[in-house]
């Protein structure tokens, strides 16, 4: 299935099982539709209908070059318009990585439609990035398309598969404007200070950008920040073994309507 967003961009959805909605959102590279979800969806779904969203520039979605399309808020409204579209108010939102930016950025313009968050290896503060590291890897992804990717981060350990495939396919062009508008966004951490939906954020303890999650986690009252040991940043939605016996309950209480444990927590998954 697929909706426009009021920019004439197209996002592709899928809808799987039933129960209280909850919203998957890939990370950069990835693509629910057409990839990761299938490794996913048949342990998450348990209890829930799953909205399975490509982001613009991913998978069956629309690919434009045009940077101005890949705004923080643009991706947002792709969020929104799924929603409406299945006549959705409120749902559970688990975004990985740029999923788990966009969820923050939901959250921020729009609580009243999330019952809940997760993010995994995402934070809500400011772009750390320099720019020129980022105009290098917008040239890079126009000359050379998303090899040099897939050598640095196979230097650190063999790709799965479907993730693999999924930068093999990628619109390098696409990649490079949405590289530069992310690095373009703006923190959002004084909007979700008082926010009253529980956020559960999922760093990898040898993440990067763990410090900067942390920061995140402190500064929103209703937050929990759960690190998983012996993981980096792709861990976070890649050991489902750890993930998930840290999600589940979370949406459980959510579902029953009972109060989530909040407060600025930081605590570690136990090692399985």
């Amino acid at each position: 299935m697929r909706v426009t967003s009021d920019d004439g961009v197209r996002t592709a959805f899928e809808v799987v099982g039933s129960g209280p909605p909850l919203v998957l959102l890939h990370g950069f590279f990835g693509g629910w539709c057409n990839v990761a979800g299938g490794r996913l969806c048949p342990r998450a779904r348990r209890g829930h209908r799953l909205v399975l969203v490509d982001a613009r520039g991913h998978g069956g979605s629309d690919a434009p070059h045009d940077v101005d399309c890949y705004r923080i808020d643009r991706q947002v409204g792709d969020v929104v318009a799924v929603l409406n579209a299945l006549d959705i108010s409120r749902v559970a939102f688990w975004g990985a990585s740029m999923g788990g930016i966009i969820g923050l950025n939901l959250l921020a313009g729009h609580p009243e439609r999330l019952t809940a968050l997760i993010a995994g290896g995402a934070h809500g503060g400011p772009v750390a990035a320099a720019p020129a590291d980022v105009q290098q890897e917008v040239g890079l992804f126009r000359s050379r398309g998303t090899a040099p990717f897939i050598e640095m981060l196979e230097r650190e350990g063999p790709l799965p598969a479907w993730m693999r495939a999924a930068m093999q396919a990628a619109d390098p062009h696409a990649l490079a404007a949405l590289t530069a508008a992310l690095d373009a966004r703006d923190g959002v951490l004084e909007r979700l200070v008082q926010t009253p939906v529980p956020v559960l954020l999922l760093a990898g303890d040898r993440a990067p950008r763990l410090r900067s999650v942390q920061d995140t986690a402190a500064r929103i009252s209703g937050s929990t920040c759960v690190e998983l040991p012996g993981c980096g940043h792709f861990d976070t939605f890649l050991r489902l073994d750890l993930a998930l016996p840290v999600v589940r309950p979370f949406l459980a209480r959510r579902r029953l309507g009972e109060p989530v444990k909040v407060g600025k927590v930081v605590r570690r998954a136990p090692v399985r």
